[in-house]
């Protein structure tokens, strides 16, 4: 039986190792551009973060000054 079965071609080294230096820079590039996706993800939270707290500071200095204003009319 194994006579019947198709022999696959031989791939000489060198073209071995062509093929996977290639693959090797197909990662690269894909980790490099993950890397660019993350950081500009990274830089937009932070942004959202800053938009929250200076929202938060906002709304806690407008319920003080409305405590303030309650208390002053008893």
């Amino acid at each position: 039986m194994p006579a019947l079965m198709p022999r696959a071609t031989p791939i000489h080294e060198s073209a071995r190792l062509r093929i996977l230096e290639a693959y090797i820079e197909t990662l690269r590039a894909e980790n490099d551009s993950l890397k660019r996706q993350l950081a500009a993800a990274e830089t937009r939270a932070a942004q959202e973060v800053a938009k929250a707290e200076w929202a938060i500071g906002e709304f806690s200095a407008l319920i003080r000054r409305l405590s303030a204003r309650a208390a002053e009319r008893g």
